[in-house]
């Protein structure tokens, strides 16, 4: 129950309220016209700021206008049947005062500012508030009302005083509120399973992303990434084995500690071995071209010159015979001696080529002994280069995996999406079917309203089960003039009133804005505020209701209808600067 709004402007008029019916009414001057500014009187804006005491965001609030930003408002609460006085500024919304001993018996956990004293936070502030209001858990960490799509203070609260944007549609609350929140919560006041609507977002939400991937995946990019089923499945398998493989490796190998000692050793050898095989080769052309030196060498023709002088009839005197004799003697112990060097130097070149040989068979035994000792072992090393291997593998396996299920879900979430949808309407069936009564209250309430508000026209509360999920509409019969549409608006909340206050104790105030009867027949508006008045005194709690005097006075109220005592202080007016609720005006 709300029994006052103050605030430290002190011009500011605070607003006291009381149980059962109050009228705060706003003397409307001739001539005013209220869209010169946004305050003229203060009806509108006394909405605003009980939602901003309420924890509303206080981004573009009316209370963060440059003239009352710095501003604290308060707002004093009954609150498991404790007067509760919380305080709050624009300037740091997210700290909500509150007196210490307060605080302490609500049990929140509370910090201190050096200037303005204890306060707790605006999340708690409105858990608590959900809490004592609407039976929402305390704290919500940890439960089904932590998660995504579920009922929260705000949303609930909102129904029971609306503001500008929710008198569109009964069923919205304000003008940008999602279908899933508005089914969630009108379940959750109504009595009903909120977790069914809440389930169908969820569905809702995988549809809109499949819609966008298969989209995507159309335009080529995403399917490229993908692919599909068939594609992956083959690789899948082949990589598989080969990981398999892998680790069966991993899992026999042995090392040895001078593995990469010995291995090293063994290719030095080869290496040797290698360059000697190229030194023979050298030495045995060499060996080869001194045998055939050897054999070329022959000692020259001793008569040849002889011959060819008496060829041509020239005798040669007898002192150059001589001569050709000693000549020849000298040629063939240069012959001689040749022979013996190439002799020699064959030798020593063959005794290389035995050298080498014996070196290389030496060098092949050792080789040959490391080969054997590594057999079935290897390095430190390679068992790390294995297991990166079989990492690296793992890896891919996994990305083509994820490919795999994404595939799956492109291809089969489809059909899964309609089993869910049909799973979830057949809870939300079962739900009703099993909360009858509840359903029957609400619809009696609108029900009884109707009747009330109108001799010549009948209505239902028609509440649904479609595949899109629960519906609530109201309908009036008759045409549309006269305000049905704002009538219905005020039909739904008195039953959420009614019906809230049965199932979790409710907020014991339903608070309405002048702009809900705009267009209404004054005999309506009268026949609302007294069924508002009934119901108020009926739950002990209080049906607020912001009106211009003038409609106030001319409303065919019953007599039993004791009109002074419902108005409460202050009297608003646009008649001058002053009068208003704010002390001044502001654009």
């Amino acid at each position: 129950m709300i029994l006052s709004i103050e605030s430290d402007l002190p011009s500011f008029k605070p607003l006291l309220f009381r149980g059962g019916m109050n009228v705060l009414l706003s003397h409307k001057s001739k001539g005013s016209n209220e869209r010169k500014t946004r305050n003229s009187a203060g009806k509108s804006s006394t909405v605003e700021l009980l939602h901003f005491l309420l924890g509303s965001s206080a981004k573009n609030h009316l209370a963060a206008h440059e003239k009352l930003a710095h501003h604290v408002f308060y707002g004093t609460f009954l609150l498991a049947g404790r007067k509760v006085q919380v305080g709050r500024t624009a300037s740091d919304a997210s700290k909500i005062l509150i007196r210490e001993e307060d605080g302490e018996a609500l049990q929140l956990p509370m910090k201190v500012d050096k200037v303005r004293g204890h306060y707790v936070s605006n999340e708690n502030w409105k858990a608590t508030l959900g809490h004592y209001f609407f039976g929402l858990p305390f704290p919500t960490k940890g439960t089904a009302y932590d998660a995504s799509y579920s009922p929260s203070f705000r949303s609930l609260v909102s129904y029971f005083a609306r503001r500008k944007g929710g008198f569109l549609h009964p069923q919205a609350s304000s003008e940008k509120q999602q279908p899933w929140d508005t089914q969630v919560a009108l379940s959750y006041l109504l009595g009903l399973d909120w977790s069914v609507p809440s389930a169908l977002e969820g569905v809702r939400q995988q549809e809109r992303q499949l819609t966008e991937l298969k989209r995507a995946a159309k335009g080529g990019a995403v399917g490229e990434i993908i692919g599909t089923v068939a594609e992956l499945r083959p690789k899948i398998v082949k990589l598989e084995a080969s990981v398999a493989q892998l680790q069966g490796n991993v899992g026999e190998f042995r090392v040895l500690d001078a593995y990469k000692q010995w291995s090293d050793r063994a290719a030095a050898l080869r290496a040797e071995m290698l360059g000697l095989e190229r030194e023979k080769v050298l030495l045995k052309q060499s060996l080869d071209h001194l045998r055939r030196a050897l054999v070329d060498e022959k000692p020259p023709q001793e008569d040849a010159v002889d011959r060819m002088y008496r060829a041509v009839g020239v005798e040669l005197p007898e002192i150059a015979v001589r001569r050709f004799e000693e000549v020849s003697a000298f040629h063939q112990s240069v012959i001689a001696n040749r022979k013996k060097r190439l002799e020699a130097e064959s030798a020593v070149i063959e005794e290389q080529i035995g050298s080498a040989d014996a070196k290389t068979a030496e060098l092949d035994e050792e080789r040959s002994g490391i080969l054997r000792q590594l057999a079935g072992f290897g390095a430190f090393e390679d068992l790390v280069a294995l297991q990166v291997q079989v990492s690296g593998q793992q890896a891919e396996l996994s990305a083509l995996r994820e490919r795999y299920k994404a595939a799956e879900v492109l291809e089969g979430k489809n059909t899964e999406l309609e089993i869910d949808r049909a799973n979830i309407k057949r809870r939300l069936q079962d739900d009703h079917r099993a909360r009858q009564k509840r359903l029957d209250r609400a619809v009696l309430f609108v029900g009884q309203a109707i009747e009330r508000l109108y001799d010549d026209r009948s209505g239902a509360f028609e509440i649904g089960v479609e595949d899109n999920g629960p519906t609530f509409e109201i309908k009036i019969e008759g045409d549309r003039g006269g305000g049905i549409s704002q009538i219905e608006i005020f039909c739904l909340d008195y039953a959420l009133f009614k019906s809230s206050n049965a199932e979790h104790g409710g907020p014991k105030f339903l608070v309405h804005d002048s702009h809900l009867f705009d267009g209404v027949d004054e005999r309506q508006v009268a026949q609302a505020l007294v069924l508002g008045k009934e119901a108020a005194d009926e739950l002990a709690g209080q049906y607020i209701v912001t009106l211009n005097s003038d409609v106030y006075d001319r409303l065919p109220l019953p007599p039993s209808f004791d009109r002074q005592s419902a108005v409460c202080d202050p009297l608003l007016s646009d008649a001058d600067v002053a009068a208003g609720l704010f002390g001044f005006r502001f654009d």
